[in-house]
């Protein structure tokens, strides 16, 4: 970790002579323990990260994600289906209203 060497001094020395050194050093010291705090809840027991394991999810999240998106191409072209069905039907229940009007005037004539 980048800033293990100043934490080891900063624990090495006497209390007071903390306190000025931490002041001179708080943002490295306060990045060092957040990290190793967020190291050790999401590494548990192990001391090494687990390559093979992440390289396996990862390979997982990438044909999950190849499935989803061929997925939303085929529902694209569903959609895209559907919405020219719907063209048509409207454009045929126009000329529908339209010969219906026609009808009505040659009745009345």
């Amino acid at each position: 970790m980048k800033y293990k060497d100043i934490y080891k001094a900063y624990i090495k020395l006497k209390k007071s002579k903390r306190e000025d050194f931490y002041s001179e050093h708080t943002a490295e010291i306060i990045l060092f323990e957040s990290s190793r705090k967020y190291l050790k809840e999401h590494l548990g027991e192990s001391k090494t990260l687990n390559i093979s394991q992440w390289k396996s999810e990862l390979a997982t999240m990438k044909k999950e994600k190849d499935s989803l998106y061929y997925q939303i191409i085929d529902l694209r072209k569903e959609v895209e289906q559907t919405e020219k069905v719907k063209t048509c039907i409207e454009q045929l229940q126009e000329q529908e209203k339209q010969l219906t009007q026609v009808k009505r005037n040659e009745l009345e004539i």
